[in-house]
């Protein structure tokens, strides 16, 4: 059943009106259930706010991964794609099917697909895959000379203090997938480097913008965490807030040089809608 919201309301008000004759535990059920959509995306918090003229679905079925990814660009040489948090960008030992990777050569039979770099598993946004080996090595150069534009928003813990800054340390990976923080370039450490910019605050959170010199993995997360400010939802560094019930963490803008034509391409993808919520 689909409904277009009358006025701004709790999405569970608005499910009552939509299904007067089940009980709010049924629906607060369905929403866990992630069974929800509000404007094509899962919601999960109940009183979350919905505003006027937005579109609200409830599917037949628990929406735990999406069929396919949302395509930002597609030519026989690259696609760029909007990755939802949840989704893994490529297989692991853990799970081999529910990736990007994966969607993208079930939409593309018989094509190699080429990752060149990855989104954590809890982080949303812009993401490009190559579809030739040249295109590959094209985005292994950029990336290692750091010629990539790449600009996250995050929403973290507490007051961010000063407007602008750049957090440096040197990170490394123990057995554990943890990834811990150096002041010097001791044993495997690789330096990190990520520029912030505030863009607004609420309460004690502040939405702030990242942009990466380096790409270490976890780099944004450990950064936020060990400057007194982790990403809200993450529990593994950290995190003591969950307001959003998910990874406050989105990749907002790619920038390359494409690998043919050299035209330099920007892919920007807006906050998600639990972000925009919570920052009304």
């Amino acid at each position: 059943m689909i409904s277009i919201a009358k006025q701004d309301s709790e999405l569970l008000d608005l499910l009552t009106a939509m299904h007067p004759d089940s009980s709010k535990t049924t629906l607060r059920s369905w929403i866990q259930q992630k069974r929800v959509l509000v404007d094509g995306e899962v919601v999960i918090i109940a009183k979350q706010k919905v505003l006027q003229g937005q579109k609200v679905e409830v599917s037949k079925k628990t929406l735990l991964i999406e069929d396919d990814v949302e395509i930002l660009f597609e030519d026989r040489f690259i696609a760029v794609i909007n990755k939802p948090a949840g989704l893994l960008s490529v297989a692991t030992a853990f799970d081999t099917y529910h990736t990007a990777h994966n969607m993208l050569k079930k939409r593309n039979p018989g094509k190699v697909i080429y990752p060149v770099h990855r989104l954590d598993r809890e982080t949303s946004g812009v993401m490009v895959f190559a579809y030739s080996s040249a295109a590959r090595d094209h985005f292994k150069k950029l990336f290692h000379a750091h010629d990539i534009e790449r600009k996250y928003v995050a929403i973290v813990e507490n007051i961010v203090k000063e407007p602008e800054g750049t957090w440096k340390s040197y990170l490394v990976e123990d057995p554990t997938y943890h990834v811990a923080s150096r002041k010097t370039p001791e044993g495997e450490a690789k330096l990190a480097i990520t520029h912030y910019k505030v863009l607004s605050q609420k309460k004690q959170t502040t939405l702030i913008e990242l942009t990466l010199e380096t790409g270490r993995k976890n780099q944004i997360r450990v950064h936020c965490q060990e400057n007194g400010h982790p990403i809200i939802g993450d529990k593994k560094y950290e995190a003591l807030t969950d307001p959003i019930q998910r990874l406050g963490l989105h990749a907002l803008h790619l920038g390359f040089i494409h690998p043919f034509t050299k035209k330099m391409m920007r892919f920007t993808k807006t906050l998600p809608l639990s972000f925009q919520n919570f920052l009304k």
